[in-house]
This record gives structure tokens, sequence and C-alpha cells, in this order.
């Protein structure tokens, strides 16, 4: 994988650095890779919208009050092939 890199500068307490440098450790990386990590991870995090959460909260209430109707995958394609 070829990336182009910008090098940035960051400064960190001693106290938070021992605490990356103990869990770079325990993953058997070096800090700078853990951190490297860490951070690529955070960038590409999930976060649903609020609309989202509202929908799936409102499945989920649907679905425990018994008002969905579910069909198998043979039903499903079956009634799609009309």
């Amino acid at each position: 994988m070829n990336l182009k890199t910008k090098r940035k500068e960051v400064v960190l307490d001693e106290e938070t650095l021992a605490i990356l440098e103990e869990k770079a450790k325990s993953q058997g990386r070096n800090l700078k890779n853990y951190m490297e990590f860490i951070l690529r991870e955070e960038a590409y995090a999930f976060e649903p919208s609020e609309e989202y959460k509202k929908m799936m909260d409102i499945m989920i209430e649907n679905h425990n009050m018994g008002k969905t109707n579910y069909m198998s995958e043979a039903e499903f394609r079956k009634a799609i092939i009309k």
C-alpha cells in the first residue's frame, strides 16, 4: 500500500505517553504504530446518524410488540419474482 503521508508533531504529557506505551506493548506494537492504528480506527469509525438510531428504535419496539411481519428468504424470492 503506497500512501501519501504528512508529518505532524503531537505534544502529549508524560502520563498519557506512558499509558499509550503500555497499551502498545500489550498489543505487541511500538508506540508510533499503535498511535497510528488508534487514530486510523477512530477516523474510520462508524457512528450512525440520529435518524438511523430512531428508525432502529422503532423497529425494535415494533418487533417486541409483535408488529413486524417476517418472511423466509424463499418466501421473499417468490414474492419478488412475480
